[in-house]
């Protein structure tokens, strides 16, 4: 099965026996006019009419992620999922020379005008900090949030060289799979095969572990290839060390459910067990594997329609 919507006439997953080809048909997308001037986009999936649930990819991903992330999982009938191009992806203009991105209050305009009342957010890998913090100073407009493979690092972790043991290098941050995926395979085409076999052998062990054999089957390589067509070809990772408001300050009493691979390294699941254990309304589910971004999607989007019909009853 292959996930080939269009937004414009709001149908849902097609099942056909031909492999998923990114092209005009299924690129289709809505947008806004922002007050500073900037459109931000985005794109439908599944049920016009079902629970409103608003993605927030992580760092280089775009609105085209479901297509891979939910990739041979079938999006549940009561699911409205709409996934928004970050500032500088896809059809999202860029943010202005010398301005700050602020995500949470783009999304507000979203919400409004897609006057639905109220959503589930689900923020993935940095996505989860824009969905959170927008849960947290909006929580009228936030019914659940869903923080799928969250990362919490305060500092980036420190290294010293062989031939200069005193010296201090900064590692890079982990900016999540899709992003290592892509550095690993280089120039090659994403679209072969051959090339995803030599990017595993080069890939960061932790993205290894999270795309496994999926690379194999064509359809998910197309849509990871198509995904990552839509970030800017110079493109570089723009996140701070410093960890994000809603680590330290949370005001909100939105129900928040974290989902983390129980083996995902560059946060630990005991990390985020740690700031939902004094938190109400907090949950953490460990998932198998290395993280929660493939694989836990059925259980996730069910557990945001119960969730969101759980608040139409309070």
């Amino acid at each position: 099965m292959s996930l080939a919507v269009d937004a414009s006439r709001g149908t849902g997953f097609q099942d056909d026996d031909e492999p998923f080809i990114p092209g005009p048909e299924i690129a289709s997308y809505a947008g806004i006019r922002l007050p500073d001037g900037r459109t931000l986009a985005w794109r439908e999936y599944g049920n016009p009419r079902g629970v409103p649930c608003l993605l927030i990819p992580d760092a280089r991903s775009s609105r085209l992620a479901p297509t891979w992330m939910l990739h041979d999982t079938a999006l549940p009938d009561g699911i409205r999922l709409i996934a928004v191009d970050r500032p500088g992806t896809g059809y999202s203009d860029p943010i202005g020379f010398g301005g700050i991105e602020d995500l949470a209050d783009d999304l507000a305009r979203v919400v409004e005008t897609l006057a639905v009342g109220s959503v589930v957010m689900i923020g993935v890998g940095y996505g989860a900090d824009a969905a959170l913090t927008f849960a947290d100073r909006r929580p009228g407009m936030v019914a659940a949030a869903m923080a799928i493979s969250v990362r919490t690092a305060v500092d980036a972790p420190e290294t010293r060289g062989l031939l200069n043991p005193f010296s201090r290098r900064h590692i890079a941050p982990w900016t999540g799979p899709l992003d290592a995926w892509a550095r690993a395979a280089g120039r090659g085409d994403l679209h072969e095969s051959r090339v995803w076999e030599r990017a595993t052998q080069r890939m960061e062990p932790l993205a290894a572990r999270v795309i496994g054999d999926r690379w194999r089957h064509s359809d998910f390589r197309s849509a990871v290839a198509a995904d990552l067509a839509q970030t800017p070809a110079h493109w570089v990772h723009t996140e701070t060390y410093s960890e994000p408001e809603w680590v330290h300050n949370w005001s909100s009493r939105t129900p928040v459910h974290c989902w983390h691979g129980r083996e995902e390294s560059a946060t630990h699941v005991s990390s985020v067990r740690a700031i939902a254990e004094n938190r109400p309304n907090w949950r953490v589910t460990p998932v198998p594997g290395a993280g929660a971004l493939l694989g836990a999607w059925p259980e996730i989007l069910r557990d945001a329609r119960t969730s969101y019909l759980r608040t139409l009853v309070r």
